[in-house]
């Protein structure tokens, strides 16, 4: 029989560091797939493919996603070049599978690309220097990738605010000359599983995602040995795509990378993504709020002791005297599990959150002003800084989950505390009669 949800323990997901996955995984020291334990530490409303989709909404979003990726795992290469290849991978089978003998594609492009290949194996250093890709095209193409995960959803009252498919055909048949895409066409780019421009908030005419300069300017941004962008993938990947795309543009050569790109978001990225979201509080709060609890905990503790041994006398108080702690057991164990699972128990109660590590690096100069350690740390307190709405409704009843587990497991301590003390002889009035 399986438990409610609200019944199961919620356990923050482990964090795992993704270049030492990504390695481990590559030289075959570990199975790619996920282990099974804490298999709930994620709900489904947030799984990662939800976030790719744009279906979740601040501070779980796909921006909130790319921020964290840019500014606290420096991987944000990962999800830019998935982002790009699930959309070129759609304009590829809606063109009816455009390869290097269309006319869209010229006939230098293939040489360049076989350029490529043979400084692949002569000598990887001139890669950086590559010359098949146009410097205006890539910087355009690097631009409008960024776009795609840069437009970020109104959110109201936990529910993304975005137009309807239908709306957004309408206002893109407005702007632009180019046909509304067929039925047919849509199906075929749904059944390739791509997030669509269209849902994501960008311009479907935007980018031509099939041309053979943009191919290009991702093979040097991302596929290029020493490149910024450059993706952690096994060198024996890299090298078998980049010898296929000589004499073909189909993404099936880029679907192993992207298959890889894709496990190292979802088992490594997104679990420490959901694991710092889930945390509504910054390290200060929760280490207040959790020490607070250990306090209250203690004193419960010191009042029950002190009815019973500290009185004019032993065997002077009633027994009942024990229940005088169980209100400070149960708020301090409940503040305690909170912060153990990265939570800050009075802000889960009003669904109130604080600024999370990577929505710091939006505010500018007003986030890095010139204030000493002790001062700088004391701001982010709870009572000092700012508080935020949780937008993300399937977030906010994981974190009212949470509450909800922490009360009951801090009455359960405390009835289990008051049963211990309520029957040893120290009382005045004997347990029978």
């Amino acid at each position: 029989m399986r438990l409610p949800s609200w019944l199961t323990w919620y356990k923050k997901p482990e964090y795992r560091d993704i270049k030492e996955y990504s390695t481990a995984v590559g030289t075959g020291r570990r199975q790619p797939s996920p282990d099974g334990r804490n298999k709930t530490a994620i709900p489904s409303r947030l799984k990662l493919d939800r976030v790719l989709e744009n279906k979740t909404c601040s501070p779980m979003s796909l921006y909130d996603f790319y921020m964290y990726l840019k500014y606290i795992e420096f991987s944000a290469e990962n999800l830019e070049f998935y982002i790009w290849f699930k959309n070129y991978e759609a304009d590829y089978v809606k063109n009816g599978g455009l390869d290097s003998d269309k006319a869209s594609f010229h006939s230098d492009s293939t040489s360049s690309v076989a350029k490529l290949g043979e400084q692949i194996s002569s000598s990887t250093t001139e890669l950086a220097d590559l010359s098949s890709a146009d410097p205006e095209i890539a910087r355009e193409t690097l631009e409008k990738i960024t776009q795609l995960i840069s437009s970020e959803a109104l959110c109201s009252n936990g529910k993304c605010e975005r137009p309807s498919v239908a709306d957004r055909l309408k206002n893109l048949t407005k702007s632009s000359e180019s046909p509304k895409p067929s039925s047919k066409e849509t199906a075929a780019a749904a059944a390739a599983g791509a997030p669509t421009l269209d849902i994501l908030g960008a311009d479907a005419t935007a980018i031509n995602t099939t041309s053979r300069g943009g191919l290009n300017a991702v093979i040097q941004a991302f596929l290029v040995p020493g490149s910024k962008k450059e993706l952690n993938i096994p060198p024996s990947m890299r090298d078998e795509a980049l010898a296929a795309l000589q004499n073909s543009s189909d993404p099936r050569h880029l679907r192993p990378v992207a298959d890889h790109v894709y496990l190292l978001l979802r088992n490594c990225s997104h679990r420490n993504f959901v694991r710092l979201g889930v945390s509504n509080g910054t390290f200060e709060t929760i280490c207040v709020a959790t020490s607070l609890g250990i306090v209250l905990t203690l004193a419960g503790f010191l009042c029950v002791l002190l009815r019973a041994f500290a009185a004019p006398r032993i065997h002077s108080q009633p027994r009942w005297d024990a229940f005088a702690a169980w209100p400070l057991w149960w708020l301090g164990i409940s503040l305690i599990l909170s912060g153990l699972r990265g939570s800050c128990f009075f802000l889960l109660l009003f669904t109130r959150r604080q600024p999370l590590p990577w929505e710091r690096f939006d505010d500018g100069a007003s986030m890095h002003s010139q204030r000493s350690s002790i001062l700088h740390r004391v701001s982010r307190l709870m009572i000092f800084d700012r508080k935020l709405r949780v937008k993300d409704v399937h977030l906010r009843r994981l974190q009212h989950k949470i509450v909800i587990q922490s009360l009951l497991g801090g009455a359960i301590f405390a009835s289990l505390g008051v049963l211990v003390f309520i029957f040893l002889p120290v009382w005045s009035d004997p347990l029978m009669g």
